[in-house]
């Protein structure tokens, strides 16, 4: 992974101030290629777009799954031409306390990151002023190509629970290619939920307050997400959204939009609204008396 170096100092000037300062350190990389065992559960699902990359390697899937019995935490990275030559480099950066303002805060807050090419990887973590390497002996990489995977222990990582992480290619012989994953700010992974740690979820009523005989709906506005550098004023949305509507305890709907029978007045309407992100669900609960 030493070759090329110059080439990718000069797409780095374009594209990120992320490989600078890593690009002394490829040549210390590890030669191994181990088989990444499967923790037993949690799954993060992130997709992000295809044929975005140019020459260099393209990411378009990547499941993060974790055992909280072990620690064990395994990145399946999906795409094309990921780590296929000596020149196809890519990077997975790991914030391992989801705080963009701790770690290399030039870099979005990250401590950690592995450089991987098609036959050597290396490991690194932020020492506070400059990387260095660390220990890796939980360590485990297999696949290139289509599928990359990336195994290591929470123990390795601060022991980690809830961490942001991205991924990145370059092709060191053509500085204009290049794939970023996700293209705004990292992707989050708890180990408690199995996907992004889900804090908050944003919600609408129609009308204000529920009538009784009346139509009421719930819509979601968005989900609050630890901070990850996201520079973009959109709300994070739900991939799925789900209602369920009980009147004293009763269940009267299982959608977000219903309408409350005429003898409701006065009873309590509990409304459960469940979201789905990213493979991570998370629940609000919200209560009214009908009107």
């Amino acid at each position: 992974m030493s070759r090329g170096v110059a080439e990718v100092e000069q797409r780095v000037l374009k594209r990120s101030r992320r490989v600078r300062s890593r690009l002394g350190l490829v040549a210390a990389l590890a030669v191994v290629d181990l088989v990444a065992a499967a923790p037993a559960q949690a799954i993060g699902s992130y997709a992000d777009p295809a044929g975005d990359s140019g020459t260099a390697g393209d990411v378009t899937h990547v499941e993060v799954e974790s055992d909280n019995a072990s620690g064990q935490i395994v990145f399946r990275v999906s795409g094309s031409n990921l780590s296929t030559a000596p020149n196809q480099l890519t990077f997975l950066d790991i914030d391992s306390d989801a705080n963009p303002l701790t770690g290399n805060t030039s870099a979005g807050g990250i401590d950690y990151f592995f450089g991987i090419d098609d036959e050597s990887y290396g490991f690194f973590h932020w020492s506070g002023t400059d990387w260095a390497a660390t220990p890796d002996s939980t360590v485990m990489i297999s696949g290139r190509g289509s599928g990359l995977v990336i195994s290591i222990n929470r123990r390795e990582l601060s022991n980690t629970s809830d961490f942001n992480f991205d991924l990145f290619t370059v092709n060191s012989t053509d500085p204009s290619a290049g794939d970023d994953a996700p293209a705004d700010g990292m992707f989050n992974y708890s180990l408690e939920t199995g996907g992004p740690l889900i804090s908050g979820i944003g919600t609408k009523v129609s009308p204000p307050k529920p009538k009784a005989g009346k139509r009421f709906r719930v819509t979601v506005t968005g989900l609050s997400l630890p901070p990850s550098g996201r520079t973009a004023n959109t709300p994070i949305l739900p991939e799925r959204v789900s209602c369920t509507a009980t009147l004293n305890r009763k269940k009267i709907g299982s959608s977000c939009s219903f309408k409350l029978p005429k003898n409701a007045r006065g009873k309590t309407l509990k409304v459960s609204v469940t979201v789905s992100y990213q493979g991570a669900n998370a629940t609000k609960v919200l209560t009214f008396r009908v009107s």
